[in-house]
């Protein structure tokens, strides 16, 4: 799968509440637009375990900001070269900008979530080719902890999103035949 326009892949006008979703509205059916562990972390609230507020960052976020930079065709020309193609896509993703309607998306959320008041957070990478039932991907995307106010939000998220795209992940996704252009990164903010 290309990286589209997620109006086009959809059929459907982006809205800005896509870019965002509270944590206990997602479920196992979430994970193409949310990732495995923001997937799974909304079974856990649903079965009325204890879990940390929070909300995630979905794909579609991702592939905006993908495809805005140019991800695409960073993939299509270092298909072969899994170091360079590692290297490329994250400086890609750490360059890129955020769109506004993105930014203030995820500020609106933060701000929700803390009450208005800037928090310290949890920022951590929920990959839709991870927890999965044939590969864990454990500890290949990073985590930030203890993030605080919108611009080291903001900063934390960029990061997560690069780190899809580090030489281990990269490896493993291909040691495990996984297609490096069908990955996506969700984000999970909580408490």
């Amino acid at each position: 799968m290309s990286l589209q326009r997620p109006e086009q892949e959809r059929g459907e006008q982006v809205n800005d509440a896509k870019f965002v979703l509270p944590l206990d509205a997602l479920h196992r059916d979430s994970l193409a637009l949310v990732g495995g562990k923001a997937a799974n972390l909304g079974e856990l609230i649903s079965a009325g375990l204890p879990v940390p507020p929070g909300f995630c960052i979905t794909t579609m976020a991702y592939e905006m900001v993908a495809l805005e930079a140019g991800l695409e065709v960073i993939l299509n020309a270092r298909s072969g070269d899994s170091g360079h193609l590692a290297e490329s896509a994250r400086n890609c993703l750490l360059a890129a900008s955020m769109p506004a309607r993105v930014v203030e998306a995820i500020t609106e959320a933060y701000r929700v979530l803390g009450a208005g008041e800037p928090i310290p957070v949890a920022v951590r990478s929920s990959a839709t080719a991870e927890d999965l039932p044939f590969a864990s991907f454990a500890g290949q995307q990073d985590t930030y902890l203890n993030t605080v106010g919108i611009e080291a939000l903001l900063d934390a998220v960029r990061h997560c999103w690069a780190s899809l795209w580090t030489d281990r992940a990269v490896g493993y996704r291909a040691s495990l035949g996984i297609d490096q252009h069908s990955v996506r990164l969700a984000v999970v903010v909580q408490r």
